[in-house]
This record gives C-alpha cells, sequence and structure tokens, in this order.
C-alpha cells in the first residue's frame, strides 16, 4: 500500500475542519428578542465558538487516524509502541537488545565453555551493571535450550536517574540461533516482549507490546507477523487503558483494531483492513455514539479514491456527513491531484454540498496541499496543510453566507493533540481594511479530546471548557 489514503483522510479532515468549522461562525448571529432566544449575544458566540473549536479539533484527530490506515501497509496500526511499531522495526529493536548480552558473553570464554554442557533450559549468564553516563541499572539475562536450538535475551532497566520518567524497562527476546550464539547471521527472531513501567505522576502508568513474526530467512528482517499492544493509563488520567492488534501478512494483506476505554466507562473502537492492493474498508464508533464508515483503494496503478460516511446519534446537528473522491497519483514526486464532494446533512433536512478541488505540491520533503472550497449555499474558501515530521500546520480563510469572515491557524501532533487559533471579522473587507475582529479564540486540545480555551469579544473574555464528550462550558470572567 502507499501513502495515498492517508492524504484522503487529510482531504476529508480539511473540508469537515472547514465545513463544520464555518457553519459554527455563520450559527454565531444571534437570537432577536423575538425568536424566543435568551442567550445573552456575547455568550451565545462564546459558545459557538467553542463549538467551532471542538469541530476543527475533532476533524483533525480523525483525519490522523484514518491517515494511519494508509501511509504503508506496516504502518496502518500506528500502534503507540515506543520502541517498534512494524515487524522491521520490532526487528532492529530485538537486534539492539541483544547486542548487550552478546558483548558480555564476547568477554567472558568460561561462560562459552558452559554452554557446550547445558542442558534444557539453562541459565548461561546473569549480571547486573550500572550505566553511570545513561543513568541506569542493567540486568543482562542469557538462557539458553542446546535441544530446542533456542536462546532467551533479557534486558531489564531500573533504578533510573531521579528526572527519567521511566521506572522500569524490560525486553525479552526469543531466537533460534542456529546453533551458533554469537553469530547472528544465521538467527531467526521467534518473539519479542516488552514492558515499561513509569514513575507516580506520568500521563502513562504502564505499556506493554509483543511481536509474533511470520516465518523468516535466517538473518533476515521479517516482513509480516502480528504486533499488540497495551497502554495503562494512571488513576489521574480520564482515559483507562488502550488496547491495539496489528496484523499483516506479506502474501495476503492485513488488519488493525483499537479499542479505548475510559473511567466512565465508555468506549472508542476502531478497525481497518486491506489487501496488497491497497484497497480496504475502514470503521469507528465513537464514545458519543458517532459512527464512521468508509472504503479506500490504492493508487498503484496512478489512480485510487474513497468513500467515508459520518452518522452522528440521535438529535446532533449535522445528522450524516457523505464523502467521496477521486484522484491522481503522480509517482514522480508522491503528490495527489483531484477532487471530492461532501453532503451534510443538518437536522433541518436541507442538504448543504460542497465541491473541493485539491493539488500538491513537494519541495524537498516538505509537503503542501491546498484545497479550494465551493459551497452551495455562496461560502467559499480554501485552506493549506503542510506536513512536517513532528506536527502538521494548517492553516486557511473562509467567507460565510452572511459574509462574515474567518481566519484560521492549527498545530496537530502525533499524540492526537492540537493547538488551535482563529479570529472571526464583519467581512473580508473588514479584515482587509484592519478592523478589529468580531471575536477571537484560543484553544488546546489533548490526546482525549478535551481541551481548554479563551474567547474574547470586544472587552469581554471567556475561559471555554471543551470536556470529552465535545460539549462545552463557557464561564464569563469578572
Amino acid at each position: 500500500m502507499n501513502k495515498t489514503y492517508a492524504f484522503l483522510g487529510k482531504v476529508a479532515l480539511t473540508a469537515s475542519l472547514c465545513a463544520l468549522l464555518f457553519a459554527g461562525c455563520a450559527s454565531e448571529d444571534p437570537a432577536s428578542p423575538n425568536d424566543g432566544g435568551t442567550e445573552p449575544v456575547e455568550t451565545q458566540r462564546a459558545e459557538d465558538a467553542g463549538a467551532t473549536g471542538v469541530s476543527i479539533y475533532s476533524n483533525i484527530a480523525s483525519f490522523q487516524q484514518v491517515e494511519g490506515f494508509v501511509v504503508d501497509q506496516n504502518e496502518i496500526g500506528q500502534l503507540d509502541i515506543p520502541n517498534f511499531d512494524t515487524p522491521g522495526s520490532a526487528a532492529q529493536m530485538a537486534r539492539l537488545t541483544k547486542a548487550m548480552p552478546l558483548r558480555a558473553l564476547r568477554k567472558r570464554p568460561d561462560v562459552l565453555n558452559r554452554m557446550a554442557s547445558a542442558a534444557g533450559d539453562s541459565v548461561i549468564f546473569d549480571i547486573t551493571e550500572r550505566d553511570s553516563v545513561a543513568g541506569v541499572t542493567h540486568r543482562i539475562s542469557l538462557i539458553y535450550d542446546p535441544d530446542a536450538g533456542t536462546a532467551r535475551f533479557f534486558v531489564v532497566g531500573f533504578e533510573y536517574r531521579s528526572e527519567s520518567a521511566v521506572e522500569y524497562d524490560s525486553t525479552e527476546i526469543k531466537a533460534d540461533i542456529g546453533g551458533t550464539l554469537l553469530d547472528e547471521s544465521d538467527d531467526v527472531l521467534l518473539s519479542l516482549e516488552h514492558l515499561k513501567r513509569y514513575k507516580a505522576g506520568q500521563l502513562i502508568r504502564e505499556e506493554r507490546a509483543s511481536l509474533v513474526p511470520d516465518t523468516h530467512a535466517p538473518g533476515t528482517d521479517p516482513q509480516g507477523g502480528v504486533l499488540t499492544n497495551d497502554i495503562t493509563y494512571s488513576n489521574s488520567s480520564f482515559i483507562a487503558s488502550t488496547s491495539a492488534r496489528f496484523e499483516f501478512h506479506e502474501n495476503t494483506g492485513g488488519s488493525f483494531s483499537k479499542t479505548s476505554t475510559f473511567s466512565d466507562g465508555s468506549t472508542h473502537r476502531e478497525s481497518a483492513s486491506f489487501d496488497l492492493q491497497g484497497n480496504g474498508t475502514f470503521e469507528e464508533h465513537l464514545r458519543d455514539g458517532t459512527d464512521i464508515t468508509g472504503t479506500f483503494n490504492g493508487a498503484e496503478d496512478g489512480q485510487g479514491g474513497y468513500t467515508k460516511t459520518t452518522t452522528y446519534p440521535a438529535g446532533h446537528d449535522p445528522v450524516k456527513v457523505s464523502e467521496s473522491g477521486d484522484f491522481i497519483f503522480n509517482a514522480a514526486d508522491s503528490t495527489l491531484s483531484g477532487s471530492f464532494e461532501r453532503e451534510i446533512t443538518p437536522l433541518t433536512g436541507d442538504v448543504l454540498s460542497e465541491k473541493v478541488d485539491l493539488s500538491q505540491t513537494r519541495v524537498g520533503g516538505i509537503l503542501s496541499t491546498t484545497l479550494n472550497i465551493e459551497n452551495t449555499d455562496g461560502s467559499h474558501g480554501f485552506i493549506t496543510v503542510t506536513e512536517t515530521e513532528d506536527v502538521d500546520q494548517a492553516s486557511g480563510e473562509w467567507t460565510n453566507a452572511d459574509e462574515t469572515f474567518v481566519v484560521f491557524n492549527a498545530q496537530s501532533y502525533g499524540d492526537d493533540s492540537a493547538h488551535l487559533e482563529f479570529q472571526v471579522y464583519a467581512s473580508e473587507v473588514a479584515f482587509e481594511n484592519d478592523e478589529a475582529p468580531i471575536l477571537t479564540a484560543v484553544f488546546d486540545f489533548y490526546p482525549d479530546g478535551s481541551g481548554r480555551g479563551v474567547v474574547t469579544e470586544g472587552d469581554d473574555v471567556y475561559d471555554v471548557i471543551i470536556n470529552p464528550d465535545g460539549s462545552v462550558t463557557v464561564t464569563k470572567r469578572n
């Protein structure tokens, strides 16, 4: 599979970002005294700004999740494993782990002689040493079974220096050594287990990960296997645990599933499956009852596309969002061009249609995407997304049907946190004339979807709390 659908996920995000952002901004017109509205103008606008922020963040997070499905067959899972997340990277970690006991073994000819008389599972050596440079004590063990021709390597880290977040780090490697312990060229990795515990006060309490690789030739890296990843969070965190499984086999394709459990008993589930041609399906069930389903096909032949349907729980506005797109892939610089359409079905039933034209440019390792968006209600705008290794930058402008004008920028990080800022102006002319915005907003979102922000409207300032379920609480400062 290639990176095509990853970008299709970004397309879905940015379109949703624009549509929901600007739908929220358009709704900021206050209720008139005759329509039953009781919310003060300023408070209503602050609440709408909070809802706008939630819409932007939720779509950024959604796009990041979809992106993980299609970056590469071995990267679909995007498992939260600290040191490996693919069969190949796990094999590299195994080699690094094995290197520590092998270095110690080379200095101990008596241990090598002891191997000749070993029977069954035998502890060949077990040593403890302090690494003063790294600030950690290691216990290094080697267990050898000459009858089976397998060895188990253990490296355990503990007594970390005070500033380290880690309390305990253990890795176990099981390998068929081909009869020659010191010659790694004939080794076959059989399994890898990893356990890491963190000190009190950290967001994460414990991480467990494992790999069972597919059969592979001696001295080579496995090209497939089953990876699992389980994370337990601290009691102070709203999220309680996550459990993920990524399976990929070189000749058949693969699948991914992940479940997050929260302290209130709610769950968030996501899954995907794909074949070797990059064609697959995905689905996600959010904690608030929102369901997302879709399909994607890779562009290895130069063309690709996707469909995506988001169905919200009863009473939500909008009710449903449907998307589909077709793209051309330029293999020379790995860029896309094309278009997609979206239909947003609000509670009123009046469908809002949206057409987006897309183009990409790549300069060095930096990929930039420009989306030009036109809606049937006359609203329009553009958004630019620039991808970097650590953070994605998004910025854009939008004109609502009522001529109010929005300017925004956001930074989205790999752990699903984000920083968002936007301003709403009376019109684009007001913006160009350097008039003051109607309101400004700054939000920080956390990985569980919660967040905090500040909305400023004239002399009034509001603190906005974003709850994990997306609801907004606004408090006016005195």
